[in-house]
């Protein structure tokens, strides 16, 4: 038996005290010991083998930033699919917000529009409300592309930008008053449909 495949045999709370102290060794074990299953479960969400495993990679490097707060005496496996499973659901969130964006705008279009305009109409909508997105405050524009782009929770950019929650929910509410009215003087009913879509993604 390899020495690669003695460490494996390390009990696991071992190694997450060891990982929780700093040690690379047993970060880098405990990453063996996951990695591959990770992978394969992310797979099953995510369906693209690039997403997969740039999950398990966002995964193990918040483990090691999150190191000194690990418990050795609690389920290390647990610990894992946890964070691994609310990256996914952002993901998706975002993919979901998106897509029910693009179906509801389709059906309003089809709706009252002929169906060989859409494309056009559509390719509008996302210049005007791009170029309208580009004209809020710096800060107001970050928190806007971290919860309508990135699919982050007020929580989570408060978090990231040291800000509290209801300061999020501030900027939010204005940057999509802002946008609305940016666009309300110049634009079709269909565009202002959109916009009401997008507030509410």
């Amino acid at each position: 038996m390899g020495e690669d495949e003695k460490r494996i045999l390390f009990p696991e709370k071992v190694l997450v005290r060891r990982l929780k102290e700093g040690d690379e060794e047993a970060f880098e074990q405990l990453y063996c010991r996951y990695s591959e299953k990770l992978y394969y479960f992310s797979l099953r969400f995510l369906k693209t083998r690039e997403d997969a495993e740039g999950l398990v990679q966002d995964t193990f490097i918040k483990i090691w930033e999150n190191r000194e707060n690990l418990r050795p005496h609690n389920s290390f496996n647990a610990f894992v699919f946890t964070i691994a499973r609310n990256a996914i659901f952002n993901l998706n969130r975002k993919k979901f917000n998106e897509e029910a964006y693009k179906q509801y705008l389709k059906h309003y279009l089809d709706e009252h529009y002929d169906m060989t305009s859409n494309d056009a109409i559509i390719n509008e909508l996302k210049q005007r409300i791009a170029t309208s997105i580009e004209k809020l405050p710096k800060q107001r524009k970050l928190i806007f592309q971290m919860s309508k782009q990135q699919g982050k929770s007020y929580k989570e950019i408060a978090q990231e930008l040291d800000v509290s929650v209801k300061t999020v929910e501030a900027h939010m509410r204005l940057a999509l008053k802002q946008v609305r009215s940016n666009l309300k003087h110049d634009v079709s009913p269909a565009m202002l449909v959109a916009i009401v879509a997008l507030s509410v993604a």
